[in-house]
């Protein structure tokens, strides 16, 4: 029976270059809209491409200052970007993936009565690629 997958890396907010907080949960919207044209003599007959747009949710637990970081961003409008953080092993299902010039764009805390509060964050970004 082959081994199970072990997920030794990490989607992380760097800023800088640094670590700032691991990602608990990471939830990608891609947008890319195309609205068709029509004519007076046939419907379909083109094309107009509209600006793409991503947008994700990120959660990250309410734990030391990451979440104070993370919200100075939200409020000076600081660009970040999301790398992986490999702890050991090879095992990322990209070679290389680059989420750059993210910036949050609303904040929301979950109060939990046993365990860890977790902060949601809405984020916008404006530049994706990834090798797989």
């Amino acid at each position: 029976m082959p081994e199970a997958t072990k997920w030794d890396t990490r989607l992380t907010v760097m800023l800088d270059g640094a670590a700032v907080s691991p990602i608990d949960s990471f939830n990608p919207t891609f947008n890319v809209p195309v609205q068709p044209v029509h004519s007076l003599e046939a419907d379909n007959v083109a094309y107009v491409v509209q600006p793409k747009a991503f947008t994700f949710t990120m959660a990250v637990k309410a734990i030391g200052t990451a979440v104070a970081t993370l919200t100075k961003l939200a409020l000076e409008r600081t660009s970040f970007s999301i790398g992986v953080q490999e702890q050991k092993g090879t095992d990322w299902t990209f070679k290389k993936i680059t989420f750059n010039d993210c910036y949050i764009t609303s904040v929301a805390n979950t109060i939990v009565i046993d365990g860890v509060p977790t902060t949601t964050f809405n984020c916008i970004c404006l530049q994706v690629s990834s090798e797989s």
